[in-house]
């Protein structure tokens, strides 16, 4: 092609036909701005393809953290519940019936009350992901925005489950341990102590230690964010 034009412009030429060789000239140069934009797009469709397949990777593990994310936090919301659940029951029986039924309740509900789960999502590919130029591939304004107040959302509620953890360790269970006969449960020592205002108030306060952090799984709308993030991470391709 390009040699077919040389021919034509050294006959236009050589004939001093320069009109007709403006002409040509003119055509020629259109042709190759034609075939420059031609390539130009060809390249923005292939790098426009190979950036919506890296979008489809990042959003399909968004997608499965997210998803075990929320396995988690189900699995936390009950195992909160059920500690909740078992500490008012002991609760009552004590304000009642401050003997060995009492003890026989806290014996029953002994594993409940003491198990502490905390919520650990899978934050590394967003964490990874903010922190790169790859965030500029998700398309999506709702899903970045949910995922860049993620991590706050997250550490607002972490606070709370801390705070019961550190209660445990520090102070519920040293104090139990102390103060409780675990070898003789029906002690004289045991009877006694169940009966006393600090006992009575350490499992007031580890209720309600325990019920806040199930206040700020709502408050962070914790659940919110993760199906929300789930659904919009979805690839229906």
């Amino acid at each position: 092609m390009l040699t077919l034009f040389r021919r034509i412009r050294r006959t236009l030429v050589s004939e001093n036909r320069f009109s007709k060789y403006l002409v040509y000239a003119v055509g020629e140069i259109v042709l190759v701005v034609i075939g420059i934009l031609i390539a130009l797009q060809i390249n923005n469709w292939n790098n426009e393809s190979n950036d919506r397949k890296k979008e489809a990777i990042i959003l399909k593990q968004i997608h499965s953290d997210f998803k075990s994310n929320k396995k988690q936090l189900d699995s936390i919301v009950r195992i909160n519940q059920k500690k909740l659940n078992a500490i008012t029951v002991f609760i009552d029986k004590l304000l009642v019936h401050p003997d060995s039924s009492a003890i026989d309740t806290l014996i029953k509900y002994s594993n409940d009350i003491y198990t502490i789960k905390t919520f650990n999502p899978s934050n590394g590919a967003v964490e990874a992901l903010i922190n790169s130029s790859s965030f500029e591939l998700i398309q999506n304004d709702s899903l970045r925005n949910l995922l860049v107040s993620w991590q706050d959302v997250y550490e607002d509620y972490a606070e709370e489950e801390q705070l019961e953890r550190k209660y445990q360790l520090h102070y519920f269970t040293p104090f139990l341990r102390k103060n409780i006969n675990f070898l003789r449960p029906y002690s004289k020592l045991n009877l006694e102590t169940i009966k006393t205002v600090e006992f009575q108030n350490t499992f007031l306060d580890k209720r309600l230690l325990g019920s806040f952090v199930l206040e700020a799984i709502e408050e962070e709308k914790i659940n919110y964010y993760i199906d929300e993030i789930v659904r919009l991470s979805k690839n229906d391709d």
